[in-house]
Order: structure tokens, then sequence, then C-alpha cells
């Protein structure tokens, strides 16, 4: 995989503050520093020949379940990794580690498909997990959480 990050305006404008685009993007590329993409195209072929061994190839949703058993465990474990990644990633280029705590509560504010059928973590596992891992000294620590600058930013990019 070309290891690439895309930025889509709709993540821009839903972002507060810079430390919350950071966040998601360090998340990002801890995906490419953890191989993720790689490992996931793997697990698809295994599960793929698991189906067609089994001779089930044929039977779509066979197929979804084979897939959901074999990669769900691993991609949630991918996510974890990415979120770990990503928090190391943040802090050492200066923003506040809050950044990715806050956004992670939006997402969980927006709603999700149902843990049991997701291929992510439940958000409110993730928010735990980040905050476990951060010092609540340095939660504040770090740049970026200036929301107006950001906002007056953002308006002028994407009007």
């Amino acid at each position: 995989m070309g290891g690439f990050v895309y930025i889509h305006t709709g993540l821009i404008a839903a972002a507060d503050n810079e430390a919350e685009l950071a966040s998601v993007m360090a998340h990002e590329i801890g995906h490419i520093g953890g191989r993720h993409a790689i490992k996931q195209m793997r697990q698809a072929a295994v599960a793929a020949g698991v189906a067609t061994v089994a001779g089930v190839d044929r039977n779509k949703l066979v197929q979804i379940g084979v897939e959901l058993a074999l990669n769900r465990p691993k991609s949630r474990e991918a996510e974890y990794e990415a979120d770990r990644m990503g928090l190391a990633t943040l802090i050492r280029a200066g923003y506040a580690p809050r950044g990715a705590v806050d956004f992670m509560a939006k997402l969980l504010k927006s709603g999700s498909p149902p843990t049991i059928i997701s291929t992510h973590p439940a958000t409110r596992d993730r928010i735990s997990a980040m905050q476990q891992l951060l010092d609540p000294s340095i939660i504040n620590s770090g740049d970026g959480l200036d929301s107006n600058s950001y906002r007056a930013t953002v308006e002028r990019i994407l009007s």
C-alpha cells in the first residue's frame, strides 16, 4: 500500500482544533506504521481460501461470516494499535493528546454500528484505553487546542 493519508474536507470541518485533526492523521499514520492494510489483505486471502476449501465460497452469507470471524478480531487489534501509535505520534509532534480523546468523544456522540458487526472496537472502550495510556498531567500539554484560531483558518479555506 502506498502509505498515503488523505484528508476529506468533512474531517477538517468536524474537528474543533488542530489537535483533533492531527490526532486523526496520527491514528491513520499508525495504521501505516503497523502495516495494517497489508495484514488485512493477507487475512482476506486466508478467509477466501478457507471458504473455498470448505466448498462454501458461493454462498455469500457464509463467506461474510467467515470473513467476520477471521478478520474482525485482527481489525479491532489494529485499531487499538493505531490508537496507541497515534497518541505517541501526536505527543512527539507537540500536540495536546486531549485532541484524540475529544475527537473520539465526538464519534461516540454521533453513534456507531453495533459492536458485534463492527470492525472497530466500541468507541467508549477506545476512549477508556486512551485515557489509561495518558498521564493526566500531560493531557492538555502541547499545542493545537486554540479552537478560535482553527475555526478562522478553516472558514477561510473551506468557504
